[in-house]
């Protein structure tokens, strides 16, 4: 049966950022490596608003969070303000998730432009996946990640590599379901317009 995260919800807002890796990872409040503190960190973002954040600490415990945002925007379509949402991922899961994680490879994860015949494009959703362990990095991109879309168009079979970051995603959508998480956070957003994405909003 899927498990439903309830544990914490947080909604606030944030002041306007333009969209980038470490911008990002500021507005979702995410976590910065300690080599002291933590043995890994695993991250997976859905375009600009969804985030997975794994925590693995030296001590032996383990912690995790989902992170909605969107942005309120004005009648021109101009951002204002985001809004996140922060739901805690109960210990318990945050450790299965990095283990099977870890089992399937999510340390060394290719990225897209690695891999021969990976089908990319300027639409759609891009999937990041982010492993920091000793303070090495990790990162890897992959557009369209769940779709055999343009693969069957082209008459291509997924590359080996395209699956594997499938599987790290399904596994994350075992234990609760990514899609239906933000789309329940959609749901409970007050009466406005908002953008996420490449996508506008109106409530009301």
């Amino acid at each position: 049966m899927r498990k439903t995260i309830y544990i914490l919800i947080f909604l606030g807002f944030g002041i306007n950022f333009c969209f980038s890796q470490t911008e990002s990872e500021k507005r979702f409040g995410l976590t910065e490596f300690d080599s002291k503190k933590h043995d890994r960190i695993y991250l997976v973002q859905i375009e600009d608003y969804q985030n997975v954040e794994l925590i693995d600490f030296k001590n032996g415990e383990f912690s995790g969070s989902l992170t909605h945002s969107v942005w309120t925007i004005n009648r021109k379509g101009i951002r204002k303000d985001s809004i996140i949402q922060k739901i805690t991922i109960p210990n318990s899961m945050a450790e299965k998730l990095i283990s099977e994680l870890n089992n399937n490879g999510f340390g060394n994860l290719k990225d897209c432009n690695e891999v021969e015949n990976c089908i990319s494009g300027l639409d759609g959703t891009t999937t990041f996946f982010k492993a920091i362990k000793n303070g090495e990095i990790n990162t890897a991109s992959y557009w369209e990640l769940e779709s055999d879309y343009y693969y069957n168009l082209d008459k291509i079979k997924a590359p080996a590599e395209v699956i594997k970051a499938r599987k790290l995603i399904s596994i994350i959508n075992a234990e609760f379901d990514l899609s239906k998480q933000f789309q329940d956070f959609l749901n409970r957003l007050p009466i406005g317009r908002y953008s996420f994405s490449m996508q506008i909003m109106k409530k009301g």
